[in-house]
Order: structure tokens, then C-alpha cells, then sequence
């Protein structure tokens, strides 16, 4: 069985990546052993489809910002609501602000593992920019930046 000790596990497991992989229809998303790890371990292929459903905002907001740094973070109730979203820190104006949403979508059902004794358990990830031309991001865990 699956629980979030498992998800810990691959979070601990996975400090760099010696190779990337990539969905073959989109070249835009690079992203990392760890990562493939995730998908695999917990049958959560979804959540780099997601990204890539999100990417054109954030290519968006790199080239309006230059920002290349970002946050996906994935949040799960106990009763399995959630949602998913794309943030980044910086500047408004001459403003700081540490959390500038990009991309905000609740999820119905989500089947990752929970911890018990949370009211919501999250799970993030990092979004950089890998390559200037053509542009390419890279998803990767806290773990493996």
C-alpha cells in the first residue's frame, strides 16, 4: 500500500538527475529522475500534464517578468478535494510579494496519499528555466534543485 511515508521516501531518495525525460508531443517541459519517480511510484502521470496544460502561462509571465524560477504545489484535503497551482515570488510594481499566482485550478478528486494528521497534505515542486532558445522549463523536486 501507498501511503505518504512512501512519497517521503521519494523525496529523500532523489538529490540530482544524471538523465531528463520529456513527453514526445511537447518539448517545452523537461523533467527529472525524481520526478519520473513521482509519476511512477504513484501512478500520478497527471501531474506533469498538468504543468504542461499550465505552460504557456508561464512562459507568459517569464517573458513579461523574466522570471524563471516557480513553485507548482499540489494540495489534498482528507476527503480528496485539492487543487494544483503555479506561483513565483517578486515584484509588483515596487512591491515584493512572496506568492504571485499564475495558475489556480481546484481538482475535484486527487489520489495522491494524505497525511493523517493534516487537514491538507501539499506537495511542491520547482519549475526553472532550463533553456533560453527555445524556451524550456524544467520540473524537478525540492529535493533535486
Amino acid at each position: 500500500m501507498i501511503t505518504y511515508n512512501t512519497v517521503k521516501q521519494i523525496y529523500g531518495s532523489n538529490y540530482g538527475s544524471m538523465q531528463l525525460f520529456k513527453r514526445d508531443y511537447f518539448n517545452q517541459l523537461l523533467y527529472t529522475e525524481g520526478v519520473m519517480d513521482f509519476q511512477k511510484t504513484l501512478n500520478a502521470y497527471w501531474v506533469v500534464d498538468n504543468v504542461i496544460s499550465y505552460i504557456g502561462s508561464v512562459i507568459k509571465t517569464f517573458q513579461e517578468t523574466e522570471d524563471t524560477f516557480f513553485v507548482v504545489e499540489i494540495g489534498v484535503k482528507q476527503d480528496k478535494t485539492g487543487y494544483m497551482e503555479v506561483f513565483y515570488e517578486g515584484y509588483v510594481g515596487n512591491d515584493y510579494h512572496d506568492h504571485l499566482s499564475i495558475i489556480y485550478q481546484k481538482i475535484p478528486y486527487i489520489d495522491l496519499p494524505v497525511k493523517v494528521d493534516e487537514d491538507i497534505t501539499t506537495y511542491k515542486f520547482y519549475l526553472s528555466l532550463h533553456n533560453y532558445n527555445p524556451i524550456q522549463f524544467m520540473l524537478l523536486l525540492p529535493s533535486e534543485y
